[in-house]
């Protein structure tokens, strides 16, 4: 099973990034390295990726969110809790805001 996901970040106060939601689904999308970023508005953006079920945060999925201005190793845990919140091993989609 690889699990998709869909995280929002906002630029704060500071000026860095921070995840405000992840949403993350089973899906039958093969695992990739490809990142879709969109500018949903002013220091908000939105992305979509696809890593397997048994991620482990060595993907380079992880490295390449950092351009955005996100700690790839907080995404990944972000990430691995939404997974374990979604009970993903049973086949339930979820959404953590």
């Amino acid at each position: 099973m690889n699990v998709a996901f869909q995280v929002e970040a906002c630029t704060n106060a500071d000026g860095s990034r921070e995840i405000v939601s992840i949403e993350c689904d089973p899906t039958s999308e093969d695992a990739s390295e490809a990142l879709e970023a969109e500018e949903l508005g002013a220091g908000t953006w939105q992305f979509e990726f696809v890593v397997p079920g048994s991620f482990d945060g060595s993907e380079s999925i992880f490295r390449k969110l950092s351009r955005y201005g996100l700690d790839g190793d907080a995404l990944q845990e972000a990430c691995a809790e939404a997974i374990r919140a979604a009970g993903l091993e049973k086949g339930e989609g979820a959404r953590m805001s």
